[in-house]
C-alpha cells in the first residue's frame, strides 16, 4: 500500500534504493541497534562507560544511518556515483537536478545519523 502510494505521489523519484536493498539496509540497522545495546549493556555493567562509553557512537552512527537509509531508500554511496541502485542493477540518473537532489537527501541522512550517535553516545556517558 505504501509503495503504491508513494508511487503514485511520485516518492520513488526521490529514492536511490530498490526495495531489497532498503529491506537489507533496515535489517542491518536493527541488527547493529542490538550491537549497540550489547556494548552499552556491557560498559555499563563493567564500569567503564565514562572512559569507553563514547564507543557506543559508532554502531549507533551506522544504526541510525542504515535505519533512515532504508526507510527513505537512500544511501550516500549511490547519491554519491549518480547512480538508482534498482532491484534490477544501477542505473544513472541523468536529470542533474535529481542527481544533485539525491546527494543532498543521502548527506542530510548520514548528517542526521552523526547527530544522532553523538547526542545519545554523550547522554549515556553523562549518566554513567
Amino acid at each position: 500500500m505504501g509503495l503504491l502510494l508513494g508511487q503514485m505521489l511520485g516518492c520513488h523519484q526521490q529514492q536511490n534504493l530498490g526495495e531489497r536493498a532498503r529491506g537489507k539496509a533496515v535489517q542491518l540497522g536493527v541488527l547493529m541497534a542490538g550491537l549497540a545495546l550489547g556494548w552499552a549493556l556491557l560498559s555499563s555493567e563493567l564500569g567503564v562507560t565514562r572512559s569507553l562509553g563514547w564507543l557506543v557512537a559508532v554502531p549507533i552512527a551506522l544504526s541510525a544511518y542504515l535505519l533512515i537509509s532504508g526507510v527513505l531508500g537512500i544511501c550516500v554511496y549511490q547519491g554519491i556515483k549518480g547512480f538508482r541502485g534498482a532491484d534490477h542493477g544501477q542505473e544513472a540518473v541523468l536529470d542533474p537536478a535529481d542527481r544533485q537532489h539525491l546527494r543532498l537527501r543521502a548527506l542530510a541522512a548520514v548528517s542526521a545519523s552523526l547527530v544522532i550517535a553523538g547526542a545519545f553516545a554523550a547522554a549515556f556517558v553523562a549518566n554513567g
